[in-house]
């Protein structure tokens, strides 16, 4: 049995020693310690494998503010953690450097933000690039950058009102800082770049650019078992 099955075994387990039958629930503590021994598990290493990881590249290869607003958002929004990191890609000697995000939380909501990260940040690129190809031919290259973010910075600001407000417990969100305490002790912090700074943008990049954002719909659903749901944009 691999640790990931035991800690599960162990975690009904626990479950059952919660049960009103005295006997039952004697039997499943010392069931549940048993495994506990075998595997070297603690009480709280099985609290802490309710956290889960679960990471995608971003959208941008830069460190943009419209996609660090995006995962911020949604991380709330999921009661998540995320973290920006890096990765290798390619075969030697034709490598690259990719930036990922990672979104870290109990139970399903890690899998559930990042996926809700995926599809909103593939609209609102999809958006920002039409904007962009919309801009006289005779702006800068620089000028039309500078729009687009601007354009999809207001966009995250329109689809933030649709993005539900976190509904999990207390003891979920202890749980979920202690993890990050005990994995990610030496967090720094990542400044994104805001291109939009100074540049040539028109009050028309905020104004569709929070209008498009508004447009967007992140709905959520239960699906099969108590922990899964379905997002459907």
């Amino acid at each position: 049995m691999d640790i990931d099955k035991a800690i599960d075994k162990i975690r009904k387990c626990l479950s059952l020693a919660k049960s009103s039958n005295p006997h039952e629930a004697a039997a499943a503590l010392r069931q549940a310690q048993a495994l506990m021994r075998e595997h070297g598990v603690t009480e709280e290493g099985v609290r802490l494998a309710e956290v889960k990881e679960a990471s995608g590249d971003a959208r941008m290869q830069t460190l943009t503010a419209w996609e660090t607003m995006l995962c911020s958002d949604v991380a709330e929004s999921f009661g998540c953690r995320v973290l920006a990191g890096k990765r290798l890609s390619g075969q030697w000697p034709i490598r690259r450097v990719l930036r990922t995000w990672v979104f870290v939380g109990v139970g399903a909501s890690a899998e559930l933000a990042q996926y809700a990260y995926d599809v909103l940040s593939r609209q609102c690129a999809r958006d920002r690039q039409d904007h962009i190809s919309q801009q006289p031919k005779a702006c800068k290259a620089i000028t039309k950058t500078a729009r687009g973010d601007a354009f999809a910075q207001a966009w995250v600001l329109g689809v933030r009102s649709q993005l539900q407000a976190y509904a999990g417990t207390a003891e979920q969100t202890a749980l979920l800082e202690h993890y990050m305490a005990d994995r990610y002790p030496d967090l720094g912090q990542v400044t994104a770049k805001n291109r939009a700074v100074g540049r040539n943008v028109r009050d028309d990049s905020f104004s569709q650019g929070f209008a498009s954002g508004r447009q967007a719909r992140l709905e959520r659903g239960l699906a099969a078992g108590p922990e899964r749901k379905q997002i459907a944009l």
